[in-house]
């Protein structure tokens, strides 16, 4: 079971304010660590079922997905499908091609950006492209730093001596770099979209808020354990959210 639930994300926004401007970025998951959060053994076990969870990015000239299997509180990172300057159908025949070959058997659930489904000025979206390949999409309408605050919070909970965030680095290059530091706050506070980083990251937490993670009552005796230690929460106990 869970051994730690503080983040230090969690500490120095909530307590001590930070980021206060001293420097001009900084990565936004504190707590990744390479040794603990990556394995390049991580594969599909179809003993533990044949659900495959997709996590999408639509990006510009850069989309992604993210390919987990999840299973108790594990949420297994274990392939990546990141393009270089393609247009979203032929992207998508990438990701069925390559789903079918790695995940035979497998059913897939998708997970997106809801802004997905917002119209061009022919009526086209990219939800409507998925779709039209017999997808089935799904999304949640939650803020970015709710995406970020559960994959921050699950990067330190342990079960059987693993964090349940975990990804296989020499599949999932992209997402590896940007956990590891490339994606980043700037002096404000606020994500850095670099349209490099943000795109494994956006399609890992679009699939992280679909999957969920039941943290709500953990979360909610970390604070008050916290007030009681501190007497109150800054701006009066209300989460700081930026």
């Amino acid at each position: 079971m869970s051994t730690r639930s503080e983040t230090t994300e969690d500490w120095e926004r909530e307590f001590e304010l930070k980021p206060v401007g001293h420097r001009d970025s900084y990565p936004v998951f504190g707590d990744y660590k390479r040794i603990l959060h990556e394995d390049d053994n991580l594969v599909w076990l179809p003993s533990k079922g044949r659900v495959i969870y997709r996590g999408w990015d639509f990006g510009k000239v850069h989309p992604c997905v993210e390919f987990a299997q999840c299973f108790g509180n594990s949420k297994n990172y274990i392939d990546e499908l990141y393009g270089d300057n393609i247009l979203f159908e032929p992207f998508i025949q990438q990701v069925l091609g390559h789903s079918n070959i790695n995940f035979p058997g497998c059913t897939f659930v998708d997970w997106v950006d809801v802004s997905g489904r917002n119209e061009d000025a022919w009526g086209n979206s990219s939800i409507k492209s998925m779709r039209q390949y017999g997808l089935h999409p799904r999304g949640r309408d939650q803020s970015v730093e709710e995406g970020i605050r559960l994959m921050c919070q699950d990067l330190v909970r342990l079960e059987d001596g693993h964090p349940y965030f975990r990804l296989n680095s020499s599949k999932c290059v992209q997402l590896a770099s940007a956990m590891r530091s490339g994606y980043k706050r700037n002096k404000k506070g606020e994500i850095i979209k670099d349209g490099v980083n943000d795109h494994p990251v956006d399609a890992a937490r679009y699939l992280y808020q679909g999957v969920g993670s039941d943290t709500s009552k953990d979360w909610s005796k970390i604070q008050d354990k916290l007030k009681k230690q501190y007497g109150k929460f800054p701006r009066d106990g209300r989460q700081v959210r930026r």
